[in-house]
């Protein structure tokens, strides 16, 4: 979601504006390449622990990357809200509003392709940040403590209905995997045929309020950066802000367990700390300082984040045709003759990184190309 959007067009083929907030490109990038990485190793038995996400409760890398861009969505807002101050109010929420239909809309339709119609799954990655947005984006013209008092009051009362609330066979306070007012809300809702499993749904429609929660702390810190002047003293500011998110994450866990699946709100918390930190000292380090950058790679799939990560889904499934036979017959894809050869060559573990690594190389490549030809998809 960039933040220097002035165009009305989904489609901007002019040059993006100098001034920009490098880290934010950055951090940006880091985090679709990030998704793509670990979409891409998704199905195979050989990826590393830290690469998968979580069996239940707990916290990978892999749980990491999708809350750090629903975070990035938010600081972006700060910043996309302001560029278009001088729309009129008509404008400024027709252009945001027709943003979340098409996000939505294109989530549904990629899990429309893997499935019949009857049976399609509606959340999805791509509908939770459109709908997170949504609900976010009202705050976006608010003081930062206007804005963390809103995310607190969501992230308790998530809390309060998954440890309060209780439903036909599900005891109050029962967080077990497929037994929890979380997923037994989105059977009843969205109904089996429409989730991701008979178990619910992680993205389902709990995980709206955390995630916008989680949007809402992106927001403030973005509304940091706006007000207040780039100086150590701010980054200060930010870099007690998200300890004390971290801190306080890891110690609500003790109630309520960090769990991607339910989104809790000890898991945002965790989640909106280790990004608060490390997009200050990305700000620091590329913003004031403006020492070298070395993520320089990030900046052009930072700019056309979520048409990139589009596209990675959409090549998925080519990249998983059959399109060739080996010497026993058995036809083979693009994935598995690569996957096959790095994992001979490297090692199984090894091997699984090194083909998630490509596939991110190539988006990297498409990335640039776009960059080059000042094509820049907004959604």
């Amino acid at each position: 979601m960039g933040e220097n959007v002035n165009s009305r067009s989904t489609v901007k083929t002019t040059a993006v504006k100098k001034k920009r907030v490098i880290s934010l490109d950055v951090f940006r990038g880091l985090a679709v390449a990030s998704m793509i990485f670990v979409n891409a190793m998704a199905f195979s038995e050989f990826t590393p622990g830290i690469f998968e996400h979580a069996a239940w409760n707990g916290l990978t890398f892999a749980d990491l990357v999708f809350p750090s861009f629903l975070f990035i969505v938010g600081v972006s807002m700060a910043y996309s809200f302001a560029a278009r101050s001088k729309d009129s109010k008509r404008d400024l929420w027709g252009h945001f509003l027709f943003r979340v239909g098409a996000l939505f809309t294109i989530g549904v339709a990629l899990n429309w392709f893997t499935s019949d119609f009857t049976m399609v799954r509606i959340p999805g990655v791509l509908q939770l940040i459109a709908l997170a947005s949504l609900c976010a984006s009202p705050m976006a013209r608010f003081k930062p403590r206007w804005i963390l008092l809103v995310a607190a009051i969501l992230l308790l009362i998530h809390g309060f209905i998954l440890l309060g609330v209780g439903a036909p066979g599900i005891p109050v306070g029962t967080l077990e995997k497929g037994s929890n007012i979380d997923d037994w809300i989105d059977i009843q809702v969205l109904t089996v045929n429409h989730t991701i499993d008979a178990n619910g749904d992680p993205e389902g429609i709990l995980s709206i309020i955390t995630a916008t929660a989680l949007v809402l702390l992106g927001l403030c810190v973005g509304k940091t950066l706006q007000l207040r002047k780039h100086n150590l003293k701010t980054i200060g500011i930010l870099l007690v802000g998200g300890v004390i998110s971290l801190l306080l994450g890891l110690a609500l866990s003790q109630i309520l367990p960090i769990n991607k699946q339910l989104w809790t709100s000890s898991f945002v918390l965790v989640c909106a700390g280790i990004s608060t930190l490390f997009l200050t000292i990305l700000f620091w380090y590329l913003d004031i300082k403006r020492l070298p950058n070395l993520l320089f790679w990030a900046i052009p799939m930072g700019l056309n984040a979520l048409i990139i990560y589009i596209l990675s889904i959409v090549c998925t499934i080519p990249m998983n045709i059959d399109f060739l036979t080996n010497f026993g017959e058995i036809p083979l894809s693009f994935y598995d003759v690569t996957t096959m050869y790095f994992m001979q060559a490297l090692g199984s573990s090894a091997g699984i990184v090194a083909y998630g690594l490509l596939v991110v190389l190539i988006w990297l490549t498409v990335a640039a190309i776009m960059n080059w030809r000042r094509i820049y998809i907004k959604l």
